[in-house]
């Protein structure tokens, strides 16, 4: 019986949040040992430049020829053999190119290929996340831009503060996040190689290879240093480079309320915050010139720590990506809130006036206290608190102030705009590329908002048939109609508009739209459902299909009919007469709009069926796990 992913334990890092990260490929094994070669290979060309005659035109030649030509059967075996991952690699590289095989690895140790290789990845990977965190800044900076003239109310200690606007709020969270990038660019601008160090960093084979020439061996180690595009080096170590560079290091973030993917966010931010304890015991655990404690942690850690950070941008992006404020609890808040502010800025001009300050706080600190004790059951208003004619003198001043909120929030505004132009995007504009997830937003932007999208209750293949109208032709292929059913034509979905008050409905079918971005998840978009519109495709595989805490039974199974947008517009129709009954009378009310339906053809129980022998030319039939596999 053939194994299949269900076998065997796969990293969820890799398996589903970074499922297609670019930190895939390059943690690989195979870029591994494409390094371990190519380092090979820099070693070679750096001592044939510097006169060792062992080295040879013809040698580097070979290697470069053959350098991604990788027998994996022959390195396991080798590795069998000789009980050492670098010099099964070097065997079997070695016996690929015969005119090479004297010279592969000529004057190193085995922290050569391992150490310097791991410097290459982790310089590349933190390029990477360099580039991810500018994107999210970006978005970050957008919405903070957006919403720098919304006003909400401030929270210290978790009680009610001044007036701030929640565009302010969201700029704090940028630069916590902007500390944290400079942090990391930092530490990719400072990395150090470890070069060509020898057994315990004494340099003695290639002293010994350069007939004991220091110059010689400091050029080798400079020039390979340089193939590899650092500009820093490791001036001493011992076998291998100081573990203190693994700290890459670790800042919380800001995740706010957006439930699932921010409380994922938190999840892995738990989990990365701990990993430089970590990396700091191996540090303190090596011991002189090398120990091999630090080989299986550090196998694991690093990994792990950059996808762990890959997995969290990528969630935080797509979080303000799709935020938005809820701009009527927000109102109704502040203004819950305006008349207690406005007293205080009462209190300020009754003493400006002269008033004794005690007295004016007696007297507001008593009428606040009366208008909160009322405001539990019954609306407050402004006029209502200040009619006591001790606030005559201010009683206009302060009305008119309470009816601009946004004079209450000081420099929000100005301050978000500067802290926006000034520092955030000078310090993420080498990093950020303008069409990083621009086709993300461009093709929300195909469909507008749910409101604006032509929908008729129960005629969920048609709505979705009016979506793909909207799709420019040129961007047709990234998009598929999905066709929700089973055989029983019972199938379970959450958070749909038809539930009411109940956690699911039952459905004969259902029809969703989905998009596919580069480099990000899915799109969703379900004219039916409560989720966004439109939301990842594990917001609604998690929201709508396959909710914690439900065991759905094996009968209410969803299968899933692919078909490429294009090939849907081309081949559906139908005359509708699925929701008639038996005495010719609508199930639900038709669409205004004219029947899809071509040459009086009327196909739509094809795509309704989940017989995957029915209309294979133009669509897949998935089961939930292929689905899930496919697109999650």
């Amino acid at each position: 019986m053939a194994a299949c992913p269900e076998d065997r334990y796969e990293s969820v890092l890799a398996s589903r949040y970074c499922k297609r990260s670019p930190l895939i490929e390059m943690l690989s094994e195979r870029n591994k040992t494409i390094l371990w070669r190519q380092l090979w290979i820099w070693l070679a060309e750096s001592e044939l430049e510097l006169g060792l005659k062992q080295v040879t035109p013809e040698a580097i030649k070979e290697m470069k020829e053959m350098r991604d030509n990788i027998d994996w059967q022959k390195i396991r075996d080798e590795e069998r053999r000789l009980k050492h991952d670098v010099m099964a690699h070097n065997h079997a590289f070695g016996s690929i190119c015969p005119k090479a095989a004297g010279i592969i690895h000529l004057g190193a140790t085995s922290c050569f290929v391992q150490d310097n290789a791991d410097l290459i990845v982790i310089r590349d990977s933190v390029r990477h996340l360099l580039r991810r965190t500018a994107t999210v800044l970006d978005r970050m900076a957008t919405f903070a831009e957006r919403e720098r003239s919304h006003v909400t109310v401030g929270r210290t200690h978790y009680q009610t503060a001044s007036l701030v606007t929640v565009g302010k709020r969201a700029a704090l969270w940028a630069q916590e996040l902007l500390m944290a990038f400079k942090q990391l660019e930092h530490f990719h601008d400072t990395m150090k190689f470890r070069g060509i160090k020898g057994a315990t960093g004494t340099q003695d084979s290639f002293l010994t290879l350069f007939g004991g020439d220091e110059e010689m061996v400091e050029r080798l180690d400079e020039l390979v240093t340089s193939k590899a595009g650092f500009t820093h080096k490791f001036f001493i170590s011992g076998q291998t480079y100081s573990r203190q560079q693994d700290q890459i290091g670790s800042s919380a973030m800001p995740y706010k309320k957006n439930p699932m993917k921010s409380e994922r966010c938190c999840s892995l931010a738990r989990k990365l915050i701990h990993m430089p304890q970590e990396a700091l015991s191996i540090l303190s655990d090596q011991g002189l010139e090398r120990t091999l404690d630090d080989s299986a942690g550090r196998r694991m850690l690093l990994p792990d720590s950059l996808l762990t950070t890959e997995a969290m941008l990528t969630t935080l992006q797509n979080v303000f990506e799709g935020l938005t404020v809820q701009g009527e609890n927000v109102a109704r808040v502040v203004r819950e809130e305006l008349p207690f502010l406005g007293l205080e800025k009462a209190m300020m001009w009754l003493t400006e006036e002269g008033v004794d300050r005690q007295q004016a706080h007696a007297v507001i600190r008593s009428t606040a206290l009366e208008a909160k004790k009322r405001q539990a059951t019954e609306a407050v208003h402004m006029e209502d608190i200040l009619q006591d004619s001790f606030f005559d003198s201010v009683r206009d001043r302060v009305l008119a102030l309470v009816n601009d909120p946004l004079s209450f929030t000081g420099r929000c505004e100005s301050q978000t705009m500067r802290f926006i132009t000034h520092e955030l995007r000078p310090a993420i504009a080498p990093y950020f590329d303008s069409g990083a997830g621009a086709y993300f937003l461009r093709m929300q932007s195909f469909f507008g908002a749910r409101e604006h999208c032509d929908y008729t209750k129960c005629y969920c293949e048609e709505n979705v048939y009016k979506l793909c109208e909207r799709i420019p032709v040129d961007q047709r292929s990234r998009f598929f109609v999905v066709f929700i059913s089973n055989p029983s034509k019972c199938i379970p979905l959450f958070a749909q508009a038809a539930a009411g008050e109940r956690p699911f409905v039952i459905w004969d079918y259902h029809v969703v739209l989905l998009g596919e971005c580069d480099n990000q998840e899915p799109l969703i978009w379900d004219l039916d459902t409560t989720l966004r519109f439109p939301c990842t495709f594990s917001e609604y595989w998690i929201g709508s299909v396959r909710p914690d805490g439900w065991d759905i039974p094996a009968e209410y199974s969803r299968y899933f009919r692919l078909i490429p947008s294009a090939d849907f517009l081309t081949h559906f129709s139908s005359d509708r007469s699925h929701m008639l009954t038996e005495d010719e009378k609508w199930m639900s009310p038709p669409p205004n709009w004219e029947k899809i339906c071509k040459d009086g053809l009327n196909n739509i129980h094809d795509f309704i069926s989940m017989d995957p022998t029915l209309l294979p030319e133009i669509s897949t039939v998935l089961n939930e796990h292929e689905m899930e596999q496919k697109f999650l």
